[in-house]
């Protein structure tokens, strides 16, 4: 019977993170202010298992302070092109700490996606045994 009660808990973990990594980035843009930047570079990190491109976006703020934003997410191949220019989010009190938009967007979706479908097969399962165990006993 315990089981399925891991199976549940470990769903709704990757549920947990999809929607912690959400609200973050929702309530990072509540008080940050908007700039347009542009992709000026990648940080290349290799392994045994390939390479990911981390990029550099280059923006100024409304105060007009030229700033550097290196990613939090990297990715194979690159997100961006070299020169695309995106959308940035970034705190006024603190421009370093910036968020381009729609950063991570699949990489919480596919967490949520997950945990969501761990859990209902969690959840079914624990029904079965639940049905299976009260048929069963006299």
């Amino acid at each position: 019977m315990q089981g399925p009660i891991y199976i549940i808990l470990f769903g709704l973990v990757f549920f947990g993170v999809g929607g912690g990594l959400t609200y973050r980035q929702i309530t990072f843009r509540q008080d940050a202010l908007e700039a347009s930047g542009a992709v000026m570079g990648f940080s290349e990190n290799c392994d045994d298992d390939g390479c990911s491109y981390t990029p550099r976006v280059d923006f100024v703020t409304q105060a007009g302070q030229q700033i550097s934003y290196w990613s939090s997410y990297s990715s194979n191949p690159p997100a961006y092109d070299l020169g695309e220019e995106v959308v940035v989010y970034y705190k006024p009190d603190n421009p370093e700490k910036a968020m381009i938009k729609g950063e991570g967007g699949v990489f919480r979706v596919i967490f949520m996606a997950v945990g969501g479908a761990v859990m209902l097969g969690g959840m079914a399962f624990f029904a079965v045994n639940i049905r299976n165990s009260y048929f069963n006993e006299p």
